[in-house]
């Protein structure tokens, strides 16, 4: 098992935080939010993690470098992080994904328990979500009996949309080998080779959903708290409820 950390993206809605630095390396209370997520995985025996970067790599590699306490650590490039979008930087780390795998967006803050219980259910596939609140936008599941019966991306939300039901996705996710080797590698694969380099890796996900080729199981956040830090209020939120990540 691995996990695969996505922080290539440039962050442009946490300008002018991100004017000289990436995303991830954005300090919450004086610590990069990477290093919350490597530090996360370590505790919890996790030995291996693929980070894939783009926008100021060499800052990534220079800050986590090839180990964190026994976490060890190996980089993947997406050398057009700016014509592309996350489902190419997955795509880019392919050679690493025919294992059971954590997937983690590196804009993302966490109580360590939800990842946890993510790997207590690993061998799975498996969407950590939350109940949907007005402050939140992107990626939301539908599910029935524990399993996600729709994902909807964000584009695909009109104005009319049903909320009432709908769990946002906190962009951390398990998926395992079989699932990886079978079904996702080559859906990236066809996604990339027709063109959509510009997708988010969810459209993937959602066509294998509707298609019922993969089952997704759901792990509900319970009273966990999260924060995904994508604007300068993200950022104050997750300053004030550092304290609660545990």
């Amino acid at each position: 098992m691995k996990a695969i950390i996505l922080a290539a993206g440039q962050g442009s809605r946490l300008k002018p935080k991100t004017d000289n630095l990436p995303k991830c390396l954005v300090q919450v209370k004086n610590v990069p939010i990477l290093n919350y997520q490597l530090e996360a995985l370590n505790r919890l025996g996790i030995t291996e993690c693929v980070i894939v970067v783009g926008f100021m790599g060499d800052l990534i590699r220079q800050e986590a470098g090839d180990k964190f306490g026994d976490l060890h650590i190996s980089y993947v490039d997406n050398k057009y992080f700016i014509e592309t979008n996350n489902i190419y930087s997955l795509w880019c780390a392919k050679e690493y994904l025919a294992d059971d795998i954590i997937l983690i967006e590196g804009d993302v803050l966490f109580d360590r328990n939800i990842l946890s219980a993510l790997v207590d259910n690993i061998p799975s596939n498996t969407a950590v979500i939350d109940d949907f609140r007005s402050d939140m936008d992107g990626t939301v599941i539908i599910r029935k009996s524990g399993l996600a019966s729709s994902m909807i991306l964000k584009s695909q939300q009109g104005k009319d949309f049903d909320y009432s039901n709908a769990f946002k996705t906190v962009n951390i996710y398990s998926f395992d080998g079989s699932t990886m080797q079978q079904y996702l590698i080559p859906a990236l694969d066809t996604w990339v080779n027709e063109g959509f380099t510009n997708e988010f890796y969810e459209a993937a996900i959602a066509d294998l959903i509707a298609h019922n080729t993969i089952e997704l199981e759901t792990q509900h956040v319970g009273k966990n708290k999260w924060v995904e830090i994508d604007t300068i209020d993200d950022l104050e939120k997750a300053e004030s409820a550092i304290n609660y990540f545990s």
